[in-house]
C-alpha cells in the first residue's frame, strides 16, 4: 500500500502580530533554502535554522516541509496575482499593441518579484493538493487578459479565451526563459518582438501605431 501523501495544511493560523511574525520568517526562510539546497534537500529542520526559529515552533504551525512550501507558494501566488488583478481595469480602452505591452510589462515586475524562487516553485516543487496555488493563479491572469480580447474588434470566430492562454502561455515562456539565462529583465529587442508578435496575431488587420497617425494627419 503506497505511503499516505503529506499534509498541506498549515496547523493552525497565526491570530497575533507575534505569531505572524514567526510564520514570516518561517516562510522567509523556507524561500533560502529553496532557492540554495532545491526542494528535495529542503527539511523542516534546515527551514526552522534559516527562520532563526526552533523546529518546534516551525511545527506548531505546518505538520510538514511541504505545508511550509504549499503557504509559501500561496503567499508567492497572490502576489502574483495582486499584479494583474491591478493591471486588469487600466486595460480597459486599450489598443492591441498597448494592452500586450502592458501585459508583458506585468509579467516582467512578477517574475522580478523573487525570480530564482519562481523558477525553482515551476521546476522542482511536486504539484500535489494546494500546491497546484500557481496554477489556479495562471487561470485568473488568463480570465483577466482573455477580459481584454474580448473587447477588440475580433474576426468572427475567435474565441477571446484561446487567444488568452496563448498571450498568457507565450508571455510566461519567455519572459522565464530569460530570468532563467541570467537576465534581470526582458531584453528590450526581445520585448519589442513579442509584443509585435502577439500584437499581429490578436489584430492582423490593424495599422501600426505610425500608420495610423500618418492617416490622422
Amino acid at each position: 500500500m503506497p505511503p499516505a501523501p503529506p499534509a498541506t495544511s498549515p496547523r493552525k493560523r497565526p491570530v497575533q502580530a507575534r505569531s505572524r511574525a514567526t510564520v514570516e520568517a518561517i516562510l522567509d526562510g523556507a524561500a533560502h533554502i529553496l532557492v540554495r539546497d532545491g526542494f528535495d534537500r529542503a527539511t523542516t529542520t534546515r527551514i526552522a535554522e534559516a527562520a532563526g526559529v526552533g523546529v518546534g515552533s516551525l511545527y506548531q504551525y505546518f505538520p510538514s516541509k511541504e505545508a511550509v512550501i504549499a503557504a509559501l507558494i500561496d503567499r508567492h501566488a497572490t502576489a502574483l496575482q495582486a499584479v494583474f488583478d491591478e493591471l486588469a481595469p487600466r486595460l480597459a480602452g486599450t489598443l492591441p499593441a498597448e494592452g500586450v505591452a502592458m501585459i508583458v510589462e506585468a509579467a516582467t515586475d512578477a517574475h522580478r518579484l523573487h525570480p530564482t524562487l519562481h523558477r525553482v516553485l515551476n521546476e522542482q516543487v511536486p504539484r500535489i493538493g494546494d500546491l497546484a496555488r500557481i496554477r489556479d493563479v495562471s487561470a485568473a491572469i488568463t480570465t483577466h487578459i482573455a477580459t481584454w480580447i474580448a473587447t477588440l474588434p475580433l474576426a468572427h470566430g475567435r474565441d477571446p479565451a484561446v487567444l488568452a492562454v496563448l498571450v498568457e502561455r507565450s508571455i510566461e515562456a519567455v519572459i522565464h526563459g530569460a530570468l532563467a539565462d541570467g537576465h534581470d529583465h526582458l531584453p528590450a529587442a526581445l520585448h519589442d518582438e513579442l509584443v509585435a508578435m502577439l500584437t499581429r496575431h490578436l489584430a492582423p488587420d490593424m495599422p501600426k501605431p505610425d500608420q495610423r497617425i500618418s492617416k490622422a494627419s
